[in-house]
């Protein structure tokens, strides 16, 4: 007996030794191949991604053995606790679509950061599950199913968000929903599309299964132990291993490994999200503004901030220059929903030509601005970058008194005017825009009912009538001084509107399954209709200035990556369209087509244009003069600021601990800083 327990233990190690070769050798072969023909051969980078790919295989192995160990307990646990088993099987199909859509490696972090998903995603399952068998009553029963029920349902909401978007559900998806945003969203999807989700939500229900009560019920004591155990254990090495990752390489002086690893961290962390408790606290607790409420308070501008700030040319010194007499009596400004400078055939020549010819053919003939970036995102954050020239919004902070493009314009003899196709109950337009931005006249979409206009569908009226309506409000005001706004709808994600037959859409593109490229036609349609219109009208003259721009960049994910391949401009904060239209362009002949800018800058560009001082608190720079210190771009999302010019860009994270590098560190300041203090920017900052 000795003799033969002895043979099969030197049989298993000697299997244990050939299996553990041919893997070595089977990855050390790939991996190698990964890097043939760079010379000379970056043993780093080689060895970096070997060591990776073995812990990945030991981990699997590991993984492997212990259900080889346990496996004729396997049948018993998967009917035992099929609904856990259901939500597993869901959180991993999942995560590996996450997986391709953020182009994340399949390495040890990644496939660590997969197991503490999973568990995560299915422990209060579990756990509901041990209970219900160790006390088997209908009142338990239900709420077994409950718990079931509703993580499943938030893993699903979760994918679709994710399919649209590349991130999770964020707390703006909560702010906004309403009736107005679910009829927007189900106007959003093809008939087929809501069969197949209604046909998810009926799975889930007939997927969950429990056995009868059984004479040996599960020991709640130890399933806690075990469960929670084996959680709190993966989601320990995953961060545990996480750091000593980015410990190695700033150690090894690999900085830009190091930050695409940061970047990748941030995609897994997403893999490691409890999405049920993600939804709740999304839905339940205003993380941003607790964190804006303590540390962001806190920030303060140094002196070597402020240097910082002058060489980046966040902060300028401006010599004080005469403002000219005002050049236009009449500003128009069109706001498109959701369009990404890229999604124009001038910017990316992917999109066809006979797509937007209407925009390319205003692009080349009249002023704009090519490296134009939103500042934040959604509408009213972006839109509060545009009126405010401020980088953070909060809606809670009565803006009676803030000052704004509307206010300064009105204070010098213009009536100001806000159109808006969406209800006036979505996101609290009706209270929140009159009182941030301060428009004289605001209307929407019941006011524009009331006024006998018709059309409205999904999200809000649609283009053509939004220019009719405009059109006009401008024949009624002719001869008088004013500052109108349009804000259109017909290109919000997930997919846009348009009215087009499929007859008239040009051959180049009439069978094309991008909708991004038809709504773009669309968007081109109507602007061609209603500037023709416009000039039928005599509504362009010297003393009139129309502006085309975008309310932010499309959100992250969907058609958005497959029109826009530059990754850098296809982040959260990207570029955006600027287009100056009148005939008269002298007032704009400084205008450097090149620059690089943002939303903040086009508010303090407008007034000085009308020969109006802006706010002191305004944060952004005259577009129309000329600085020592270089152009750049600034934009707030996800409590992150971007930076861009034409020499660098980085991301910072306003809360970052240890930050690269001082400019970031400054960056972090100068944002918090110029929101919080009382007596913003001016003399203070600028001089």
């Amino acid at each position: 007996m000795d003799r033969n327990h002895t043979g099969k233990r030197i049989g298993v190690l000697l299997l244990f030794i050939l299996i553990a070769g041919a893997i070595y050798f089977w990855e050390e072969n790939h991996v190698r191949l990964l890097f043939a023909g760079i010379s000379p051969f970056p043993e780093d980078d080689y060895w970096n991604t070997l060591v990776n790919a073995l812990l990945r295989d030991v981990l699997l192995l590991i993984a492997a053995g212990l259900l080889f160990l346990r496996r004729k307990r396997i049948p018993d646990r998967v009917q035992r606790y099929f609904p856990a088993v259901v939500l597993g099987a869901a959180y991993l199909g999942f995560a590996w679509y996450m997986q391709q859509k953020l182009a994340l490696d399949s390495y040890f972090l990644t496939t660590l950061a997969i197991f503490a998903g999973l568990l995560n995603n299915i422990v209060l399952v579990i756990l509901a599950a041990v209970w219900y068998h160790h006390n088997p009553s209908r009142l338990n029963k239900a709420f077994y199913f409950a718990v079931y029920f509703l993580c499943a349902v938030a893993i699903l909401m979760d994918v679709v968000y994710f399919w649209q978007t590349s991130m999770h559900v964020q707390a703006v998806f909560f702010r906004n929903f309403n009736i107005y945003a679910i009829q927007g969203v189900m106007s959003s999807f093809s008939k087929t599309q809501l069969k197949e989700i209604g046909g998810c939500i009926l799975a889930i229900l007939l997927l969950f299964r429990v056995t009868k009560p059984r004479r040996h019920k599960p020991n709640v004591a130890w399933a806690l132990l075990a469960v929670l155990g084996f959680t709190l254990l993966f989601n320990l090495l995953y961060f545990t291993g996480s750091q000593l990752g980015l410990y190695a390489l700033h150690e090894s002086g690999f900085w830009s490994e190091e930050q695409i690893e940061k970047s990748r961290q941030e995609y897994r962390d997403m893999l490691v999200t409890p999405v049920a408790m993600n939804i709740i606290s999304k839905a339940a607790f205003n993380k941003e503004k607790v964190i804006q409420a303590t540390q962001h308070k806190k920030k303060e501008l140094t002196e070597k901030d402020k240097e910082w700030m002058y060489k980046l040319g966040v902060m300028r010194k401006q010599s004080s220059q005469p403002l000219p007499s005002p050049a236009y009596d009449r500003i128009v400004m069109l706001v498109l929903e959701s369009v990404h400078r890229d999604y124009i055939h001038f910017y990316n020549k992917d999109i066809p030509a006979e797509a937007t010819p209407y925009l390319d053919s205003l692009i080349k003939r009249y002023p704009r601005i090519d490296n134009y970036y939103s500042s934040a995102i959604p509408t009213t954050e972006g839109l509060n970058a545009t009126f405010r020239s401020q980088l953070l919004f909060d809606g809670d902070v009565d803006g009676a008194d803030k000052p704004s493009l509307f206010r300064s314009m009105q204070a010098n003899g213009f009536d100001g005017y806000f159109q808006s196709a969406s209800s006036r109950y979505y996101n609290s337009e009706f209270r929140q825009y009159t009182e941030q931005f301060g428009m004289a006249h605001y209307e929407a979409r019941e006011d524009l009912e009331n006024a006998g206009y018709s059309g409205a569908s999904g999200w809000g009226f649609h283009n053509d009538e939004m220019y009719r309506r405009t059109l006009e409000q401008m024949k009624k005001l002719k001869g008088q001084k004013f500052f109108y706004v349009t804000k259109t709808l017909d290109m919000h994600q997930p997919y846009p509107y348009y009215a087009t037959k499929w007859a008239d859409t040009p051959e180049s593109f009439r069978n094309n399954q991008i909708v991004s490229i038809h709504g773009m036609y669309w968007v081109d349609c109507t602007l061609k209709a209603f500037f023709k219109a416009a000039e039928e009208a005599g509504l362009i003259d010297e003393r009139t200035l129309f502006i085309i721009t975008s309310d932010h960049n499309p959100h992250s994910g969907g058609e958005y990556t497959e029109l826009v391949k530059n990754e850098k401009d296809r982040q959260s904060i990207a570029p955006i369209p600027l287009i100056f239209v009148s005939k008269n362009l002298a007032p704009l002949e400084n205008l450097d087509n090149s620059a690089y800018s943002s939303q903040i800058d086009i508010a303090p560009t407008l007034l000085c244009l009308q020969g109006i001082q802006p706010p002191q608190r305004f944060i952004g720079r005259n577009l129309l003069q000329q600085y020592k210190e270089p152009d750049c771009a600034l934009g707030f999302f996800g409590d992150k600021a971007y930076y861009f010019s034409r020499d660098m860009q980085f991301v910072d994270k306003i809360d970052e601990p240890y930050p690269q590098h001082e400019y970031e560190d400054a960056l972090a300041n100068y944002v918090m800083y110029t929101y919080y203090v009382s007596g913003l920017p001016g003399d203070k900052l600028q001089e």
